[in-house]
């Protein structure tokens, strides 16, 4: 059996600010930094044996602070790296509706095979994750292993364990900035 700890970064300007980040690399700010060391004494008794971690300042500064308490290395890996949001990242939700109306109207963001220009679809983010997930299960030298990520990709990562939830229990769930939720994979199933 592997436990998969699953952690949100901590908080960003960008975060506070009500701005979509995708792939702009805002680092912690104070707020951000304080609750990744919280993060890093609550996972203190959890065995990580190995950190996978998106490329993005914002969750590789959390993974370090994880790391500190644990003798474990960090994987660099772009399955786990944030949703890139295209032409509405840096923005707030009310600057992008002002300056692109007509996507905005669409709720863009929310349908699974369209996205803001320059942007990932949902599905093209479902998929590489659990292809990162996939290849994280087929692994067999750690039982205990965290992935330190991002808010969109927590959703992608909750719908390969969860895989019957709706379309709405996709978008309602939400992992909270240095949040850590946890995930088992069963080594006796076989992959889908």
């Amino acid at each position: 059996m592997k436990n998969i700890f699953v952690i949100r970064h901590g908080e960003t300007s960008f975060n506070k600010n009500g701005r979509y980040s995708g792939r702009t690399d805002e680092p912690l700010n104070t707020i951000g930094i304080n609750q990744a060391k919280q993060l890093a004494e609550k996972a203190s008794c959890l065995n990580i044996e190995i950190i996978y971690c998106s490329p993005l300042k914002r969750a590789l500064k959390t993974a370090e602070f994880i790391k500190v308490k644990h003798a474990c290395g960090i994987i660099i890996d772009n399955h786990f790296i944030e949703r890139s949001i295209g032409i509405y990242e840096g923005l707030t939700k009310d600057e992008a509706k002002n300056k692109y109306p007509d996507l905005y109207t669409r709720n863009i963001t929310r349908i699974f095979d369209e996205a803001p220009p320059n942007g990932e679809t949902i599905n093209e983010v479902i998929k590489r994750v659990f292809i990162g997930l996939d290849e994280i299960k087929k692994q067999n030298r750690f039982s205990n292993i965290l992935i330190s990520t991002h808010g969109f990709v927590a959703k992608a990562i909750n719908k390969y364990f969860n895989p019957k939830i709706t379309d709405q229990d996709f978008f309602d769930f939400n992992l909270a900035n240095a949040e850590i939720m946890k995930y088992t994979f069963d080594d006796t199933k076989e992959l889908n």
